[in-house]
């Protein structure tokens, strides 16, 4: 009985610490560069095959998401969201130059971030997520000279999706910081 609650103790331990790291962010340099001229995204999901088919699961690491342009829906301001490839937290290349545009437009102001993820991977997983993904772009704000005091962060995980498409492309769209101003 003891050995039962012990392992129970050790593996639900282990479940909620597998979503948090420790470690700090990097730019993920091998998505693609964006391309501004037609102003619609283009995904390649190599995961995407069978999206749905494994839930949670973990994709291949060489496997990323290249989306062509950012929009602008559901920020504010003219700020762009910033979007993310599957299961990762790093500012990809792509997302650097709107990345900029969007610290200079926020600067002396204050600034709610949203956090938000696709439908795959546990509720508790996408929470943590999304809280990352806002602490990516957040860090980045305050590399560029904002006062980390007037930025606040919140997750919406999977509850908050722009697109209910099961198509990579609206996958795309739900993996993404909002910049909402109060």
């Amino acid at each position: 009985m003891m050995k039962n609650a012990a392992l129970i103790s050790a593996t639900v331990a282990l479940l909620v610490l597998s979503g948090c790291s420790s470690k700090e962010p990097a730019i993920d340099a091998t998505a693609s560069s964006a391309s501004s001229t037609t102003g619609t995204s283009s995904t390649t999901d190599t995961a995407g095959k069978d999206s749905g088919a494994v839930i949670g699961s973990i994709t291949d690491a060489s496997a990323t998401d290249t989306s062509a342009s950012a929009g602008t829906n559901g920020s504010e301001g003219g700020l762009v969201n910033i979007l993310f490839n599957y299961d990762k937290f790093d500012i990809r290349e792509d997302m650097q130059e709107p990345m900029k545009n969007n610290s200079a437009l926020l600067k002396g102001k204050n600034v709610k971030l949203e956090g938000n993820c696709d439908e795959f991977g546990s509720d508790e997983y996408n929470y943590a997520l999304g809280l990352k993904r806002a602490s990516t772009v957040k860090a980045a704000l305050v590399n560029d000279g904002m006062n980390p005091e007037s930025i606040t962060m919140v997750s919406y995980g999977e509850s908050n999706p722009v697109c209910l498409e099961k198509t990579p492309e609206c996958w795309q769209q739900n993996r993404r910081v909002e910049f909402k101003l109060p």
